[in-house]
């Protein structure tokens, strides 16, 4: 994002494009065609399961960054 740092989701309410990185962690606009930027570590647990996986953002000027007329809400 634009410098400011935000607190993840926890991995374990993530919907599954948002936790496999297809989506934007933040707004799931579709991350298929622009090169994401690694937003950090979703943690969580189920359990003794350490379900804690790598999220991705949009990148400048796409998605929650520009508004783009791919996001696809609930993602």
């Amino acid at each position: 994002m634009t410098g400011e740092t935000r607190e993840l989701p926890p991995a374990i309410e993530l919907p599954r494009a948002r936790y496999s990185g297809w989506a934007c962690v933040w707004c799931g606009a579709s991350l298929r065609h622009v090169l994401a930027v690694p937003a950090g570590r979703a943690t969580g647990y189920v359990g003794a399961h350490d379900m804690s996986t790598e999220v991705s953002q949009c990148p400048p000027g796409y998605g929650c960054e520009g508004r783009s007329p791919y996001i696809k809400e609930g993602s």
